[in-house]
């Protein structure tokens, strides 16, 4: 195969997928897709894309892309705002203030669920600054890895896109909880969901039970290079989230709840109360646990937390100093000096379903043997979600 990085422009077409409004039946935007040809040949996009990652030119390669969906939009007079849904790799988002690929009218931005579960910091850093510019923010296949769930709260997209396996597949519990989770989203109408692959009626009356209020698919309209008229657009809710702070976790719950006191002894069964809750969550769950000093998680406490990401838990630990040895799920931080995370003990859970935060302070740090600490325990999802952005985008 060809270098990614070798590409020009003229080797890759833009096409056109409709977006439908289900009660109304109009298109109210489209997505941009692009095909790749290698002389008479045509290769599939996801073939290079992995290719250009390897090598080290998937920005390069998605930039490409984007600034042709771009102008080949443009030319067709598509110039609405967010009537247009546009792929960008998280290299892409996160690598400028200013993307190239984000200048001109207002797009919907898709980032894939793969991004929302490997970086999730990087991202939600990336879409506070995308949203700052009046884009709109979509998740892509939700569905394909559960344990994204737990992470939508952070993100807070404008539009669910749900994975087509679960339009097309059969019944499950995992498809239980999803409809569960979207079902809040859609309710509180922050979040448009959209169902992709809808090529059958049959298809979409499961898209409709799953709480699909757009589509997309054969059913409605297969890609194309010429873009149809666009309907009054996706109304999307007017006051998208506002960018995070950059308090503690125990600075955060603090201000909105009383502190009380307690000794490590207690603290600890707290903790692992949270962490046997979070093996409950299966792979729906995530876990932000902050730990002072390196030596503090101890060979049991690591034991659990390996075997939580094993389950498929996003486990993510942060000390200060030389950082402990840990499976390679576990997902390191270190806190810098200076930093008052050092001073925390906070343990953040965030399930599907369940969500709490045990935020915690030495008393006296220069009395640490008899352990004395004030502390907060809340289950306010809002709270805890807070101080899961708070530490992510540390």
């Amino acid at each position: 195969m060809t270098n990614a990085g070798s590409w020009s422009a003229d080797r890759f077409a833009t096409v056109f997928q409709p977006v439908v409004h289900l009660d109304s039946g109009s298109v109210v935007a489209y997505e941009a897709l692009t095909r790749a040809w290698a002389g008479e040949d045509s290769l599939p996009i996801a073939d290079l894309f992995a290719e250009a990652h390897r090598d080290g030119t998937a920005r390069a390669l998605d930039e490409t892309c984007a600034r042709l969906a771009r102008r080949t939009a443009a030319e067709q007079g598509l110039d609405a705002a967010h009537a247009l849904f546009l792929n960008l790799e998280p290299a892409t988002l996160a690598a400028s203030d200013d993307p190239e690929s984000l200048r001109g009218p207002r797009v919907v931005v898709e980032v894939t669920e793969r991004a929302l579960t490997s970086e999730p910091g990087a991202l939600i850093r990336s879409t506070e600054r995308i949203r700052a510019a009046g884009h709109r923010i979509a998740v892509d296949d939700l569905g394909a890895q559960p344990a994204s769930l737990a992470l939508l709260p952070l993100l807070e997209p404008d539009v669910i896109k749900l994975d087509m396996g679960l339009i097309r597949g059969r019944p499950d519990r995992d498809a239980a909880r999803i409809m569960t989770v979207v079902a809040g989203y859609a309710e509180s109408g922050r979040s448009i969901v959209l169902a992709e692959g809808v090529e059958t009626e049959r298809q979409l009356v499961t898209a409709r039970a799953l709480g699909a209020t757009h589509a997309q698919g054969w059913l409605f309209g297969r890609p194309e290079a010429e873009i149809g008229p666009v309907a009054a657009g996706v109304p999307f809710a007017t006051d998208p989230p506002q960018p995070s702070g950059t308090d503690t976790p125990f600075e955060i719950v603090a201000e909105n709840t009383p502190l009380r006191f307690a000794d490590r002894a207690l603290l600890v069964q707290l903790s692992r109360f949270l962490e046997d809750r979070a093996e409950e969550g299966g792979d729906s769950a995530v876990l932000l646990t902050t730990f002072q000093a390196g030596d503090n998680l101890i060979p049991s406490t690591r034991s659990r937390y390996e075997r939580l990401a094993a389950g498929g838990a996003l486990v993510t630990v942060f000390t200060q100093g030389p950082a402990p040895e840990l499976a390679s799920a576990i997902t390191h931080r270190d806190i810098p000096l200076g930093d008052p995370l050092a001073e925390e003990w906070d343990v953040v859970l965030l399930t599907a379903d369940y969500a709490a935060a045990l935020v915690a302070r030495e008393r006296d740090p220069g009395q640490h043997a008899t352990g004395d600490y004030e502390f907060a325990l809340t289950t306010d999802r809002a709270l805890v979600k807070a101080t899961a952005v708070a530490l992510l985008t540390r």
